[in-house]
């Protein structure tokens, strides 16, 4: 089943609103089976349009999912191109602009004369209800593809694409593939793929894909068979190991205080250039609370003192970011809220701050257990807010290694 997609909207080239449609539908669709041919990003202008749906039916795809345009102001032109495309005229719903009317009037809201062209309707052609707004959806049938129009707004074209669009794709008689991904962390993209080569080099027959990120690179797997999946997976298992922290769209916070349940273990965390992520991470996980005791977020020196104990002589004889500070900190939070595990972070965020001897990027991390304390020193980047979630997955990932081996 071959699918393209044409995003329209001026702001998503300037780059003012960031295209999430295209992504989200491309993950769901080739999830169910479908195959994404061409994805194209057009302006709100007539030419523009039509000369992209002619280069996408060029493609012969089953199906063109149109994206954008369908509001109520001037440059909302998609429908009446669409509609000139097609070769079809437009008729007025009278029925929906009193609907529309009533919606707005709740509202204590006196309907914009603009807003007559949402109940505009093909006179060939179908139309796709909106669940959620008032910018309906239209479908034509050109020969061998089918021409659907949805709006932008992402809630909406989600909501018309789950009870719509994907059951009528379904009802073609697809065959999902069989996707696997495996979420790793603490390895570049180019040192793992250098790992992994002595087994993707060899006649698998799965697709394969990379997705690195701030967190870590996920390797997603698939095939029309369950069994080269499962083969490849275990394959890369044996290379990667622990490396691998989950399956599917689990995050690692997720595994951490799925783990900690598991165990009977308990957290707290004494974050410093985190400012707290750490901790936001973990109680973003419904029944975190089972395992997060809590966290101190201690950004000055003052508070490092007074709310956590660092003493005032490792401070001033090693500097807020040292390993003898983080090494406090975790061995203190711990005893404090009485956790069995103990996750401070102590650094240099940036962009400024840096020395020759501390540079930005310079992160202590400490992980205090029942047995003792250990530091981790790292270095990243310039970037604060990079830095930042480096160090907050750093961190989460050792708290994780420690879980399963303990």
């Amino acid at each position: 089943m071959k699918i393209a997609i044409l995003s329209i909207g001026n702001e998503l080239l300037s780059g003012d609103t960031i295209n999430t449609n295209a992504g989200w539908m491309g993950r769901i669709l080739t999830e169910i089976g479908c195959d994404i041919c061409q994805h194209i990003t057009v302006p709100d202008k007539k030419i523009p349009i039509s000369n992209a749906l002619n280069q996408l039916i060029d493609l012969n795809p089953d199906f063109i999912i149109c994206t954008g345009g369908l509001g109520p102001t001037e440059d909302d032109i998609t429908r009446q191109t669409l509609f000139d495309f097609v070769g079809t005229e437009s008729k007025f719903d009278e029925d929906y602009w009193q609907n529309l009317t009533e919606r707005f009037k709740r509202f204590g809201i006196q309907i914009p004369e603009s807003n007559r062209n949402q109940a505009l309707v093909p006179v060939d052609g179908n139309v796709i209800q909106n669940p959620v707004g008032s910018a309906r959806g239209s479908k034509f049938k050109m020969k061998d593809t089918t021409l659907i129009s949805l709006p932008g707004v992402p809630a909406e074209m989600k909501a018309m694409m789950t009870e719509s669009i994907i059951p009528m794709i379904q009802e073609k008689g697809l065959i999902p593939k069989c996707i696997r991904t495996l979420r790793t962390t603490g390895i570049p993209e180019s040192a793992l793929i250098e790992k992994i080569a002595p087994v993707i080099e060899k006649d698998h027959g799965c697709d394969i894909g990379y997705y690195p990120s701030l967190f870590g690179v996920d390797v997603r797997i698939s095939h029309a068979d369950l069994q080269p999946v499962d083969s490849l997976s275990k394959d890369l298992y044996g290379i990667l190991g622990v490396s691998i922290y989950s399956e599917g769209k689990e995050s690692i916070e997720e595994v951490i205080v799925q783990l900690g349940k598991e165990k009977n273990k308990t957290i707290s965390t004494a974050e410093s250039c985190t400012g707290g992520l750490v901790g936001h991470r973990l109680t973003e996980i419904p029944g975190s609370s089972d395992v997060y005791k809590g966290g101190l977020v201690v950004y000055s020196n003052e508070s490092k003192i007074e709310m956590v104990g660092v003493g005032k002589g490792t401070l001033e004889g090693h500097g807020a970011v040292s390993a003898e500070t983080a090494e406090s900190m975790a061995y203190n939070v711990k005893n404090k809220f009485v956790s069995d595990y103990g996750i401070s972070v102590t650094g240099i965020a940036g962009p400024t701050g840096g020395t020759k001897e501390k540079p930005v990027g310079l992160v202590y991390i400490g992980l205090a257990k029942n047995d003792g304390v250990k530091v981790k020193e790292f270095r990243f980047g310039n970037n604060r807010k990079r830095n930042k979630l480096r160090s907050s997955q750093v961190a989460l990932n050792w708290l994780r290694l420690s879980l399963l081996n303990d």
